[in-house]
């Protein structure tokens, strides 16, 4: 039996939980659910730390997908993107001492922070900018500064990744899993399937869209951070960039081609150096399953399971698709 301490019985009492549904949050129409602790002895509420966290939490996160505001993942995110902590980001960007542990605790941002944190985490030339000034202004070490410019440089000096990245990277929503697409992210993905299966380009679109489609079905967001459209033979990354990233991005994985037939194949081949430390653990357990659901299947196999879901079927040729199809994914991972 569950008991909490009730004010107005000055005791601790058994409560019954019981939700209410909160229609609206800072003028946006939110419908989330609320759990609410009553006392089973006079009807007042009870106050239960894990049922306001929870509360709190629902409440947020779908005030922050309509708003359009950063999440504390996404900052978790940006900044092992970089190697820095909680206290560097801050003196980069000059904010409150403690915004940023704030903010990936969980703190809603206004919409001006929000957007230049967006701005920061999806334009490098503006991060470097930012860097400079704080190194200028000796805000950051040396140490700091060369750490953080290497892999801002590494990320601009190759002007077809930066044509791809910038071609797949977008404001998060419903067509990339509320996301914003995180390249290494991608690359430590691929790597770790093709580490794990015979890995084909053609059955590699299949992998990461069932991947991220099962990642917003379980946790509400997506792994990557991908747009995918309907093509042919099922869903496929937007604008077949799964081509460049094939070509122009050989750190984490590397393709090898060979005739069957008529036709020129193509595999992926793991270097068996991805970091799976960038996702979490119930991200590493969606993608385990598609993985042990998929892995002793052909390509085309895959491809058709991909016909029969409704997000593929319902959609337009050369559409994208919504990730709110998620929730009708029909393999049973």
């Amino acid at each position: 039996m569950k008991k909490g301490y009730c004010d107005v019985c000055g005791k601790k009492t058994s409560y019954t939980v019981k939700k209410n549904q909160i229609t609206e949050f800072k003028g946006y129409e939110v419908n989330v659910i609320e759990e609410v602790g009553v006392c089973d002895l006079c009807s007042s509420n009870v106050y239960i730390p894990e049922l306001e966290s929870q509360n709190f939490k629902r409440l947020y996160g779908k005030y922050r997908k309509l708003a359009g505001l950063i999440s504390p993942d996404e900052l978790i995110e940006f900044r092992k993107r970089y190697d820095i902590s909680q206290r560097e980001l801050t003196a980069i960007l000059k904010l409150g001492k403690m915004t940023i542990n704030r903010y990936e605790r969980g703190a809603v941002p206004s919409k001006s922070n929000s957007d230049y944190l967006k701005l920061i985490m999806n334009n490098s030339e503006v991060f470097k900018n930012s860097l400079n000034e704080a190194f200028k202004k000796e805000r950051i070490t040396q140490k700091t500064y060369d750490k953080v410019l290497g892999k801002i440089n590494s990320s601009l000096e190759d002007p077809f990744k930066k044509a791809t990245i910038s071609s797949l990277t977008h404001e998060a929503d419903e067509y990339n899993g509320y996301r914003t697409f995180d390249i290494e992210r991608l690359l430590n993905l691929i790597s770790y399937i093709a580490d794990r299966v015979d890995l084909h380009k053609t059955s590699l679109n299949k992998y990461l869209w069932y991947i991220d489609f099962q990642s917003f079905k379980i946790n509400v967001r997506s792994v990557t951070g991908l747009r995918y459209i309907k093509h042919q033979f099922g869903p496929v990354i937007e604008g077949k960039k799964y081509e460049e990233i094939l070509n122009y991005f050989d750190e984490k994985f590397y393709k090898e081609e060979f005739e069957d037939g008529d036709f020129l194949k193509t595999t992926v081949k793991s270097k068996k150096n991805y970091d799976l430390s960038l996702f979490k653990k119930e991200e590493l357990e969606v993608i385990d399953s598609v993985i042990s659901t998929f892995k002793s299947k052909k390509s085309n196999e895959i491809s058709e399971l991909s016909h029969k879901e409704e997000g593929w079927a319902s959609s337009n040729p050369g559409d994208m698709i919504s990730y709110e199809y998620a929730e009708k994914i029909k393999i049973p991972f």
